[in-house]
Order: structure tokens, then C-alpha cells, then sequence
């Protein structure tokens, strides 16, 4: 992802982070009620429409990619059967839910405890479900027409060099979403040709907008209003109402709000780098898995029995008790919302001083320029 994209996303993200709780004062705010939001729309397009709304959008995209798919593969000699896929790809009634008293209570910050897990289950059991409507037509070529119609589909298969493998696992070590390898949509046959003009042309083109300057330095001074929002005396004051509430509750040793759910994710990722060492990877056959000879993948096993080993389930009962503690704080408190009193003051003043910069971009890249 572009990390200017990352940047504004955050951005966008801190308007929902800062209203996911609250308590049911009739004054209450809502990212929704940001001056900026309509901003964030013109950019972006309403997130919040429905999810069968959204569904629909992301199987007319899958239809049209699988199309140009049959097309491109009957230039190179081949039929191809445009493959159908339905049912959600999102996770909405999670979503809906997340951040209530219910929800917290039994998933807490989400991070230990996987929200997810039905709806995963319920993706995989459909992905297990489908079949390739190709499947027949494969079967019936020869070894070489089917590396031929691989190759059409997919790109040619190049064993990398010793010199590329290198930069793979260096890449992976850094942490490096690429993992060192250029791909362009050229050399990925049909599908890559799909790939590119139903979804990344418009990454292309929203990549382009992070390299105007204009957009870069409006919001860089977008973000600064966030930063003048922490500094704010009357946020402080907040966060001292918060400390203590959370003090008085048993949990101490936190500075703001955020503190608390960072905790978590510092000790999971403490808990993770452990399992990991401890779990003997060059003992597994990696040749037998890639090949499918075996029945289940072993590596699920032996690395969630080292996070368990390395204090999982404690950490996981910790993140409920704290978030249960944390949304109860911020309720008695009705603490989001005054905190987005104080960051819509600031988001309209920004308004005032940057509208003629705001009307520019919106014009060049808006959804109705």
C-alpha cells in the first residue's frame, strides 16, 4: 500500500477509533458529524453504504475481471469458462457490532481473541464448496497444453536466481511487503491483465494523486491537527479523568486512553517473536506440504501450541478484563465524544483556512471530478 494512502487512511480512521464507544448522552458525537467527513466522501465514497450494496459492487468487479479473462484467453488459443463467485466477502455483522459493551466483553480489543473466526470458517467452507468450472477441460489436455494454458493464464514460471532468492529472504527479514520481487501485470498473462484494469488502474490513479504536491501538503497539515488535538489542555484533562477512572478499577500504570489497547499488541507481539522461536521450522517437510501429500498443515498446530505455551490464554483474559474496564471509563465519561468536541473546533477552523486548497483537490481527484 502506498504509505501516503496509509497516512490519510489513519488519518480518516482516527474519526471512527476516537467515536467507537461512548455513553447515550443526547449531545454525543459521532465521526459522522466531522466537518471533514464530507472531505473523506468526495475522496473516497461513503464506506458506511450497505453491505449487500458493497457485495454487489465487489462481484461486478470479479465478473468483469473473470470476463476479460475468457477474452484474453481466447486470444491465446484457449477457452476459459468465467468463473462465478458469490457470497459476502466482508465481515458486516462483526463490524456493526464491534466496539459495543456486548462485543467487548467477550472479544475485548479484538486482538487475542479473533472476531473473525466464524466468518472465516464460514469463507472457507464456500471456497471448499466451489469448483473451477475449468476443471474438465483442463483434465483433458496433454502436460504440455496444460503449461501452455498456465503459462496464458498466469505468466510464464521462472525459477528465481540465487541472486533474487537472496533479496526474497532479506526482504521477508525486513518485513518488506514486496518480499523483493517486481511483478508487473504484463507478465502475468490473463489474469494479470484483469487484475490491472478492473483494480489497479484505479490504484494507479490514486497513486498518482499522492504524488501531487498540493494533495501531500494539505494533508500533511491535516494530520497536524490531530497532533494539536493531543496537545489540546482540555484533552489532558480528559486523559487525567480517564487514568484515574482506569485507576480506580484496578489498572494502573497507563498515561491516555490509547495506552491501554497498546499494551495488548506489545505483549502479543512479545508473545509472538517467542512462539516463533520456539517452533523448530527446518524440522518440517516443506517439499511434502507444497505438494499437498499432507492431510493438514502442521504449522498451525505447533506455532499456536508455542503461543499458548508462551502465556496466549493469559494475555487473552487480561485483554478482556482491560477493555471491559476501558469501555466503561469511556462511557461514565462520555469521553469520545468530548474529546471530538475538542477535535471538531480544530477540524472547522481548519476548514476556514484551507477551503480554497480543499476546493482544488477535490476538483482534480474528487469522486465527481
Amino acid at each position: 500500500m502506498n504509505t501516503r494512502f496509509a497516512a490519510a487512511a489513519s488519518t480518516a480512521a482516527l474519526l471512527a477509533l476516537t467515536a467507537c464507544s461512548g455513553s447515550s448522552s443526547s449531545e454525543e458525537l459521532t465521526w459522522e458529524d466531522s466537518p471533514l467527513q464530507e472531505v473523506y466522501t468526495s475522496l473516497w465514497g461513503d464506506t458506511e453504504r450497505p453491505e449487500e450494496e458493497l457485495n454487489q459492487e465487489e462481484e461486478e468487479r470479479q465478473r468483469r475481471a473473470e470476463e476479460i479473462i475468457a477474452a484474453c484467453m481466447a486470444e491465446e488459443g484457449f477457452d476459459y469458462t468465467p468463473a462465478v463467485y458469490g457470497g459476502s466477502t466482508s465481515y458486516g455483522s462483526t463490524d456493526e457490532d464491534w466496539g459495543s459493551e456486548e462485543w467487548t466483553q467477550q472479544y475485548g480489543y479484538g486482538i487475542t481473541t479473533d472476531p473473525w473466526a466464524e466468518e472465516w470458517e464460514e469463507q472457507e467452507a464456500d471456497v471448499e464448496e466451489w469448483t473451477d468450472p475449468n476443471a474438465d477441460y483442463i483434465a483433458s489436455m496433454s502436460e504440455m497444453e496444460q503449461e501452455a494454458y498456465y503459462e496464458a493464464l498466469y505468466g510464464p514460471m521462472t525459477a528465481m536466481t540465487e541472486e533474487e532468492m537472496l533479496a526474497y529472504e532479506e526482504s521477508i527479514e525486513l518485513g518488506e511487503e514486496d518480499y523483493g520481487l517486481e511483478y508487473t501485470w504484463e507478465d502475468a498473462g490473463c489474469q494479470g491483465r484483469a487484475d490491472y484494469e478492473v483494480y489497479e488502474s484505479a490504484y494507479e490513479e490514486e497513486n498518482d494523486m499522492w504524488e501531487d504536491p498540493a494533495v501531500v501538503e494539505l494533508f500533511d497539515a491535516m494530520d497536524a491537527i490531530y497532533e494539536e488535538v493531543e496537545r489540546d489542555e482540555r484533552v489532558s484533562e480528559l486523559n487525567a479523568e480517564w487514568v484515574q477512572c482506569m485507576e480506580d478499577a484496578g489498572h494502573t500504570g497507563f498515561a491516555q486512553p490509547m495506552d491501554a489497547e497498546n499494551s495488548i499488541w506489545d505483549e502479543y507481539e512479545r508473545i509472538q517473536e517467542s512462539a516463533n522461536e520456539e517452533v523448530d521450522w527446518e524440522s518440517i517437510d516443506w517439499e511434502a506440504m507444497e505438494e499437498g501429500e499432507l492431510d493438514v498443515d502442521p504449522t498451525e498446530d505447533l506455532y499456536q501450541n508455542a503461543l499458548e505455551a508462551a502465556g496466549l490464554q493469559e494475555l487473552r483474559e487480561r485483554e478482556i478484563e482491560l477493555a471491559v474496564a476501558d469501555k466503561a471509563c469511556r462511557s461514565d465519561l462520555n469521553l469520545d465524544s468530548r474529546v471530538l468536541e475538542v477535535q471538531f473546533e480544530y477540524e472547522k477552523t481548519f476548514l476556514e483556512e484551507h477551503q480554497a486548497e480543499i476546493d482544488a483537490v477535490l476538483a482534480t481527484y474528487g469522486q465527481e471530478s
